[in-house]
């Protein structure tokens, strides 16, 4: 299964639109944004995604993602949030996936030292960082696909089956 990872797009039209292309044409299963959409219009740009991805599209929270309630009226229609809103648990590809926008980083050691899961997935600090340890969990911050602070456009496409996560950049 191949998995597409997004965080921190803030807003940034033609990245968000350039990297659903891609996701689209790679043939991508499903979809996670780690957090901080910022405004409930990104919809209108999401809905580009074929109808598989809409399917299998998840999200949390960011600290940016000021109207909440609107954005899970509006995106919701095709994404589905944590019930929280800040930290979900899925499992897809038969991998165990922890997914929040700004965990510690001593919560992410915790996680992965836990063993309950294969892939954990975080945003919020627009640092790309993409690790596999020993054991054979992945650990992914996509990076920020606005490109806003780092002059770096970038997410991930992970392949649940080769557990290797492939860095985009926009």
């Amino acid at each position: 299964m191949k998995l597409a990872v997004l965080s921190d797009s803030h807003d940034h039209m033609n990245n968000i639109l350039k990297a659903v292309s891609i996701i689209n044409e790679r043939n991508v299963d499903a979809l996670i944004h780690c957090g901080d959409y910022v405004a409930p219009f990104v919809k209108r740009w999401f809905d580009k995604l074929n109808n598989t991805i809409k399917k299998n599209f998840y999200g949390v929270f960011g600290n940016n993602d000021g109207e909440k309630l609107f954005l899970k009226q509006n995106l919701g229609q095709i994404c589905e949030f944590a019930e929280n809103g800040n930290e979900m648990i899925l499992e897809l590809g038969g991998k165990r996936i922890f997914v929040s926008h700004m965990p510690k980083q001593k919560t992410i050691e915790a996680l992965a030292n836990s063993g309950h899961f294969d892939i954990i997935l975080s945003g919020h600090t627009h640092s790309l960082s993409n690790k596999k340890l020993e054991n054979g969990i992945l650990i992914v911050n996509p990076g920020e696909l606005c490109g806003y602070l780092t002059g770096r456009a970038t997410f991930a496409i992970i392949d649940t089956d080769k557990m290797e996560s492939e860095i985009i950049e926009l």
